[in-house]
């Protein structure tokens, strides 16, 4: 049997809107010509008002996950198949910033047979021996709301900066219930419980399964942000696995450290 909840904020909305006619209803009894400045008509308006706020409080369901997490990754497919048209291959990487006040920055590599589209080398910049673009990873802006709005600061420490990669994704942004951090070598793992987003990240893997390499979605470019500008190291994403029949769902994301992470074994 399935129960029906009481929506209080819909009995309040409902009280209030009906209570509004009948203290205009006041108004005009108690003094019909001058029922303008009655005290009972901005007691209406009041409850009129409050009722439309319950109202739009108690607006029952709310939009369905499945299909928010489609719509937020509607941009994100189409870039990843420019980047692919454009001759994107392999790993994107993730650069940290020269300096203090600098940014992160993704490099794409682009296949040499593509080169030609620029034979001038306009747009392409060269990083350890490959040819690619350089541009702001998708998170990037992100990355600076949550440090100027939430205060956000990345340790150089791995063990810290773990701990402030799981405060960001389970509380501040509440997009998954539960992160398990893991470290083999050069590469981190992070399983994303019950990640919000992960019918949209199935679609896409579906539709275009290199991109999701090339062109990492705003979470998991976020991670790779937070994780090449706190160890001050490169980073790739290196494979994601999708698991929609475990209980709960998860999303599993491998990223490889280069050179210069310095962490301890």
């Amino acid at each position: 049997m399935k129960i029906k909840e009481y929506n209080h904020y819909r009995a309040g909305a409902y009280l209030l809107t009906g209570f509004a006619p009948l203290l205009i209803l006041a108004a005009l009894l108690t003094d019909p010509r001058g029922y303008l400045q009655s005290p009972f008509l901005m007691l209406s308006a009041t409850c009129f008002i409050g009722g439309i706020l319950l109202f739009a409080l108690g607006g029952g369901d709310s939009v369905d996950t499945r299909l928010a997490s489609r719509l937020s990754m509607q941009g994100i497919l189409a870039l990843g198949d420019i980047i692919l048209d454009l001759g994107g291959d392999g790993a994107a990487i993730f650069l940290p910033p020269e300096n203090d006040g600098g940014r992160v920055m993704q490099f794409i590599p682009i296949r040499s047979t593509c080169r030609s589209y620029q034979a001038d080398g306009g747009g392409f910049t060269h990083h350890s021996g490959s040819v690619g673009t350089l541009n702001p990873p998708l998170a990037a802006t992100i990355l600076d709301d949550l440090k100027r709005d939430n205060d956000l600061i990345l340790p150089r420490e791995y063990s810290l900066l773990m701990g402030a990669i799981r405060e960001v994704c389970e509380d501040l942004l509440s997009v998954t219930g539960r992160v398990e951090v893991r470290r083999k070598g050069d590469t981190v793992t992070l399983d994303l419980h019950n990640y919000l987003l992960l019918s949209a990240c199935t679609h896409r893997r579906e539709v275009s399964p290199a991109s999701c390499t090339l062109c990492p979605c705003s979470i998991c470019s976020l991670i790779a942000c937070m994780i090449a500008e706190g160890l001050g190291c490169e980073v790739s994403l290196s494979q994601v696995a999708l698991d929609e029949t475990a209980r709960p769902p998860l999303m599993r994301v491998h990223y490889t450290l280069m050179e210069g992470a310095g962490i301890p074994d």
